[in-house]
C-alpha cells in the first residue's frame, strides 16, 4: 500500500530514478530504518501508515492462503517485485508467487514469477486503482486484488492488456461484495467468502 503524494508541478520535472540507482541507494543506507519507500515509474512513494483495519485485512488473507497453500505457492508479504517493464519495485501487501528452491534469495520475483498480487486499501484507494492498475498490467501480471476496506470489497483484476494507444489495463475488472465468494484463477478450489477477508468496522 503506497500514499502519492501528489506534486504541484508536473511528474516531468521529476528526478526518475533507474531500478539500478534505487538498488545503490538501499545499499548505501540512504532512507531511514523505519522509512517505507518503493519505487513505480521511477519515482520513489513514500508508503502510508497502517491502520488497524489494513493489517488486521492482511492477516485474515493470510491466515486463509496458508491453510490452503500447502507446497503449491509461496505467500510473500510487503516485499519487492521487480518489475523493469515499467522501471518499478513495489512491496505489494500480499504476493502469491511459484514456488522456487532457494524461495527467491538471489533475487526478488519477477511478473512471470508471481500468480497473484494484493493491495489492501483505505487511504490509498485512488492510488492503487490509478496508479498500480497500470503498472501491475503492463509488466503482465496475470491478476491483482485490491482489498478495497472503503467500500468492503476485493475489486478482482484479469486479463492485462496493453492498447497501442493509452495506459495498459485490465480487460476484466470485477467487485465482490461482503456476501460473495473469490477465489485466484489458477487456484479455482480456494473459495474465500470475501466477509472472512473484510474485519469488521469499529463501533
Amino acid at each position: 500500500m503506497a500514499t502519492l503524494v501528489e506534486p504541484t508541478v508536473s511528474q516531468d520535472s521529476f528526478r526518475r530514478f533507474s531500478l539500478d540507482e534505487y538498488h545503490w541507494l538501499i545499499e548505501h543506507g540512504f532512507f531511514q530504518d523505519n522509512e517505507r519507500v518503493e519505487l513505480i515509474g521511477g519515482l520513489l512513494h513514500q508508503m502510508s501508515p497502517e491502520g488497524p483495519r489494513h493489517v488486521a485485512a492482511i492477516d485474515r488473507l493470510l491466515h486463509l492462503f496458508f491453510s490452503r497453500v500447502g507446497d503449491r505457492a509461496l505467500v510473500r508479504v510487503q516485499h519487492p517485485i521487480l518489475l523493469p517493464e515499467s522501471n518499478s519495485e513495489p512491496e505489494p501487501d500480499l504476493v502469491l508467487a511459484k514456488r522456487r528452491e532457494d524461495f527467491y534469495g538471489s533475487a526478488h520475483p519477477v511478473a512471470t514469477d508471481i500468480i497473484l498480487v494484493v493491495e489492501v486499501a483505505a487511504s490509498s484507494l485512488l492510488e492503487d486503482r490509478q496508479l498500480k492498475v497500470p503498472v501491475y498490467a503492463a509488466a503482465g501480471i496475470a491478476e491483482y486484488w485490491i482489498v478495497n476496506l472503503v467500500e468492503d470489497q476485493i475489486e478482482v483484476y484479469q486479463e492485462p492488456t496493453i492498447p497501442a494507444k493509452g495506459a495498459p489495463y485490465y480487460h476484466q475488472h470485477l467487485r465482490f461484495s461482503a456476501q460473495d465468494r473469490v477465489h485466484p484463477a489458477n487456484f479455482p478450489d480456494w473459495v474465500i467468502p470475501v466477509e472472512a477477508v473484510l474485519p469488521p468496522r469499529s463501533e
